[in-house]
């Protein structure tokens, strides 16, 4: 480091070619490779550990050749730029997605772009189509119940009535609707689901998200339509199946624990 600040040209030279082979290691081959492959495993099986941010590390490592490497700041940044270009080509390839990306903050909106493509497409995919099917069986409970009469089907009344005293406490209609899971989703995947509502289950009310999405971000198929084509895959679904009725019995237990505080 004292040769950079003394100027020593030798230690320009090393330095300069120290980022040089640094940056190589950025070429679109060689993120193409690390995010198809990190694709293609989320693809194949479905599991709840949410992958890292390939981008959020991405951006770390470029702060820090920008702090050493204070002289190569525009090779840096291009790279940097090319390289979050990349991995968004890779997603809405991979995910049939059309991009409105014309604003003019190129590296920061590109980063952030960026950075929720990968977040909800890859790392946190699987745990949002959880979530969204957890919530959104919460909140239309009461219709779904009514609308493919549960009420009627003795067998399934007997055993989630079991079911309720075990996970549901008084709420029969969530014992009933989960005792029948397989029955309701599949009449769930014909109704209209907007990208919106997903992503604010995702991101809760965290506008400035919800508007980037909204912004830049248009699926060529709905997302609701992706995640059953993902669900109903004969080799995943008993996974996803079961993931959800967990999902929903845990939300249903915070919600008994959150009322008991309250009476407290």
């Amino acid at each position: 480091m004292l040769g950079f600040l003394t100027n020593d040209k030798e230690y320009e030279l090393r330095a300069n070619n120290q980022i040089s082979v640094i940056l190589a290691q950025f070429d679109s081959d060689f993120v193409m490779n690390v995010i198809e492959d990190t694709i293609a495993q989320r693809l194949s099986t479905f599991n709840m550990i949410p992958y890292p941010n390939a981008v959020q590390s991405y951006e770390t490592i470029f702060k820090e050749l920008t702090n050493m490497y204070p002289t190569d700041t525009e090779n840096i940044e291009e790279t940097r730029m090319l390289t979050y270009r990349a991995i968004i080509d890779i997603i809405t390839k991979w995910f049939q997605i059309d991009i409105n990306d014309n604003n003019g903050d190129e590296y920061m909106d590109l980063y952030t772009l960026c950075y929720y493509l990968y977040d909800f497409f890859i790392s946190r995919f699987n745990n949002y189509m959880v979530a969204f099917y957890d919530q959104y069986i919460d909140d239309q409970k009461e219709e779904i119940y009514n609308t493919f009469h549960l009420e009627d089907m003795r067998k399934e009344r007997d055993m989630s009535s079991n079911y309720s005293r075990i996970s549901f406490g008084e709420d029969d209609v969530m014992a009933y609707i989960v005792a029948n899971l397989p029955l309701v989703l599949n009449n769930l995947k014909n109704l209209p689901v907007t990208d919106k509502y997903i992503y604010q289950v995702a991101y809760g009310n965290n506008v400035p998200v919800l508007n980037l999405f909204e912004d830049y971000v248009s699926p060529r198929t709905s997302l609701f339509e992706t995640f059953n084509k993902i669900l109903f895959n004969e080799k995943l679904y008993p996974t996803i199946i079961t993931h959800i009725r967990i999902a929903i019995q845990q939300s249903h237990a915070k919600k008994i624990e959150d009322i008991e505080e309250l009476k407290r």
